[in-house]
């Protein structure tokens, strides 16, 4: 802020003053935006990981947001951690993007259906490496002696993933550990630690989705005891439901800007199949600006309550 000599008139110091301050109250209080890869929920390769990020970077331009710079994120911290000038926006799924304390300004309602991915009991004379069964196929007294000791059991989940947030807010897994995305380590890693942590008298899952959940097989898998291949593998679907990946933005992007960024993601009707990925967007995804009504539902899904 550059000095200014102040005369004696009121009127004309108040304006003088007011120019003198102009900098600082015009300061920029945010700067370009956060993006979580969904890609690295997947576990691509990192090159795909990178064309999401450009494909992205891309997009953003369309927007009226800031483009540059984009920052590549995994945790919650790498928002909230202090020392830095806040993003502007953050492209992010609900938990992460709820956990930023950022505003959320439009939502993918794709749903997301979370399951466990439970490694159960053995049956006797079962064939090796049998596909997972869904809870609901199985006699009553059975599903619930599997709910009983899954309730007890280890689960793995990917950290900041709305799976491992629904099935850590029902309870369905004794605990969750939480497993750090990383690039080409997806689900097939999940249940590569679930299958080596399994014991007969200590079941073990992981916390996915439940379509992907249904092709699940322990083939090729190392397990600490042979007979984890003779496991049966049961989905267990949550009671609750998420959404896709959403845009969320600090308190300083004016109304203006939010409105253009809205109009560029509802305008939306054929992306590309690269910005898809980058998006993470379905074949039914659908751009909403949620509701309070709605905006609470997402957070109690995933253990957010009030």
């Amino acid at each position: 802020m550059r000095a200014c000599p102040l005369p004696s008139y009121p009127a004309v110091v108040l304006a003088l003053a007011a120019t003198c301050l102009a900098p600082a109250a015009l300061a920029q209080s945010c700067e370009g935006g956060a993006y979580l890869n969904p890609q690295l929920f997947r576990g691509e390769a990192a090159h795909q990981s990178a064309v999401a990020e450009q494909e992205m970077h891309a997009f953003i331009g369309r927007t009226g947001l800031p483009q540059s710079p984009l920052y590549s994120i995994k945790r919650v911290d790498d928002i909230t951690a202090s020392g830095r000038t806040p993003y502007c926006w953050t492209y992010a799924n609900p938990v992460v993007g709820f956990l930023s304390g950022y505003k959320l300004v439009l939502v993918n309602t794709e749903p997301v259906h979370p399951a466990v991915l439970a490694i159960t009991h053995v049956v006797p004379g079962a064939a090796a490496d049998a596909p997972a069964v869904p809870l609901k196929s199985l006699p009553g007294p059975e599903q619930k002696a599997i709910l009983d000791q899954l309730s007890r059991s280890k689960c793995f989940g990917t950290a900041a993933g709305v799976e491992a947030a629904i099935v850590k807010a029902e309870g369905l897994c004794g605990n969750v550990e939480d497993v750090a995305p990383q690039v080409a380590v997806g689900q097939q890693g999940l249940i590569a630690k679930a299958a080596f942590a399994w014991e007969e008298q200590a079941w073990a899952g992981i916390a996915t989705r439940e379509a992907p959940a249904m092709g699940t097989t322990l083939k090729g898998l190392a397990g600490r005891v042979e007979k984890v291949h003779s496991a049966r593998l049961v989905v267990v679907p949550t009671r609750g439901t998420s959404v896709g990946f959403g845009l969320f933005v600090h308190p300083s992007v004016s109304d203006a800007t939010i409105k253009k960024a809205v109009a560029a993601f509802q305008g939306l009707s054929t992306p590309s199949r690269p910005l898809a990925i980058a998006l993470d967007l379905g074949q039914q995804f659908n751009f909403v600006t949620p509701t309070a009504e709605q905006v609470e539902k997402m957070r109690a899904a995933i253990g957010l309550g009030n």
